[in-house]
């Protein structure tokens, strides 16, 4: 242990703020292990990994905030072929979920002191498209449950059963989706993000006895590339916030912010997060979204999916708008050869972070290690006027349809912008659209002053104006 967390210490930049990492496991992992971290109200931490000891196997073990080990490392699968991990809190317990081939299993490990309430039991045996079992308790104790089967998805509520297993309540498919997407208890709401392919999140809300309440629709408006897995929180008004990475042709790739009224479903607010000046922006397992206690402002951190040795963060409010600019929070780029990724973490009460990252070595040990880190809230000290100046720097474009026929009206709320720009998917830039008294009008023809075909395009203002991004549809 001391050799590997020497190994983590060695040419790493620690950003402003946070600790040194440590290697929290004993024995090297694979190349890539995908690993989950839970805080327990006692301050302890409890880690799950795969590729348990370089075997396809699900490990276990609790630690304390300067790598103590509280409870040993210890295997909580079957010694079977076993990955794809993910895991909930139910009332005092940590449920873990993984495939073994096509079956599922799950096992329970007490929060109290890491000890098994459940071995590794099978759950169901049907084929899943998609493996990971995504589930979220609500205040009646019973789990909402997004799984495949095959390439249908499936919405159930799980009650837990006496010894070992659960009841379904209720389970049926949610047509149109087929990415089993994410989903969010909030009080009597269940929120739930879909897929219906590449190019679009779908919303849909339930309330917590299976009624519809909110029917599912496309709020993304076929902008990209969606990633698969956004992250989702609430804010302290009970809006919905979801952030993805969305990679659209000839484009770094980016996260899309979307704010969604948490009683209706409307989308209320829209924007790019966009880093010129950092490489593209990993997907899926990559990326962790998380709220502070008051639920006003999120941390965002990231690998780099072009720039593998550092994880970044920022911090921002329910609006997008940034607060901590992009910051490197732990910079291995020093070290030959390098590679991060799978990156989990959670807030405590105070909104401090801690995080959790693979730390890939290539010699002289090969493999992959679960590395600790965290982040102290207080240390930048965010500033009201700070955040005030930050949130009005955009200029916005707002337009008056989408999608639309014949012409749409943009309004530019901000600095003067005096000409819009119009890119195809592509990037490639086809048209340009006057703007005169915060106003521009643009018929939908390119250049050549012939309409352009249908589908999506991205109406810029420059380097401090938020894009739009309109869907252009042939007039009947």
């Amino acid at each position: 242990m001391i050799v590997l967390l020497l190994l983590s210490l060695v040419n790493v930049t620690v950003g402003p703020g946070w600790s040194d990492p440590i290697v929290v496991t004993e024995e090297p992992n694979s190349t890539a292990p995908f690993q989950l971290i839970f805080r327990d109200d006692q301050g302890r931490f409890h880690l799950l990994w795969e590729d348990y000891q370089l075997d396809p196997r699900i490990g276990y073990k609790v630690f304390l905030l300067d790598g103590t080990t509280v409870v040993p490392e210890t295997m909580v699968s079957r010694d079977v072929n076993s990955f794809y991990i993910s895991e909930v809190q139910l009332a005092d317990s940590l449920l873990a979920f993984w495939r073994e081939y096509n079956p599922v299993y799950y096992c329970i490990r007490s929060l109290e002191d890491g000890s098994e309430i459940t071995p590794a039991t099978h759950l169901f045996t049907e084929y899943t498209d998609l493996p990971y079992i995504r589930a979220c308790p609500d205040s009646l104790g019973r789990l909402h449950v997004l799984r495949n089967i095959g390439q249908d998805v499936y919405y159930a509520v799980w009650t837990p059963a006496e010894g070992s297993g659960f009841i379904e309540e209720y389970s049926w498919v949610i047509p149109e989706a087929w990415i089993i997407g994410m989903l969010l208890v909030d009080g009597d709401r269940v929120h739930l993000i879909l897929g219906d392919g590449w190019q679009t999140y779908m919303y849909m809300q339930y309330d917590l006895e299976g009624n519809v309440t909110v029917p599912l629709y496309d709020f993304t408006n076929d902008v990209g590339d969606m990633a698969r897995y956004p992250g989702l929180a609430v804010d302290s008004n009970g809006d919905l916030i979801v952030v993805g990475r969305v990679g659209i042709s000839g484009y770094p790739s980016r996260y899309g912010f979307w704010r969604l009224n948490g009683r209706t479903g409307d989308l209320e607010n829209h924007k790019w997060i966009v880093v010129s000046d950092i490489p593209n922006m990993a997907v899926s397992k990559d990326m962790v979204l998380l709220p502070f206690p008051d639920h006003d402002q999120f941390y965002l951190v990231w690998r780099c999916s072009t720039t593998y040795e550092i994880l970044w963060y920022i911090i921002m409010d329910n609006d997008g708008n940034l607060l901590v600019e992009p910051t490197a929070a732990y910079d291995h780029s020093d070290e030959d050869p390098e590679q991060l990724s799978n990156v989990d973490g959670v807030v405590d009460s105070e909104g401090n972070l801690y995080v959790i990252y693979n730390q890939a070595e290539d010699e002289p040990i090969f493999g992959g290690y679960p590395t600790f880190g965290w982040f102290n809230s207080t240390s930048l000290g965010l500033e009201e006027e700070e955040s005030s100046e930050q949130g009005t720097a955009l200029t916005i474009i707002e337009p008056s349809c989408n999608p639309f026929c014949g012409s749409v009206e943009f309004l530019v709320i901000g600095e003067a912008v005096f000409e819009l720009s119009v890119y195809d998917i592509t990037g490639r830039r086809v048209a340009e659209i006057p703007v005169a008294d915060g106003v521009g009008v643009w018929d939908g023809s390119g250049f050549s002053g012939v309409k352009l075909p249908s589908g999506v395009y991205t109406i810029s203002g420059g380097e401090n104006c938020e894009p739009a991004v309109v869907t252009l549809i042939k007039e009947r």
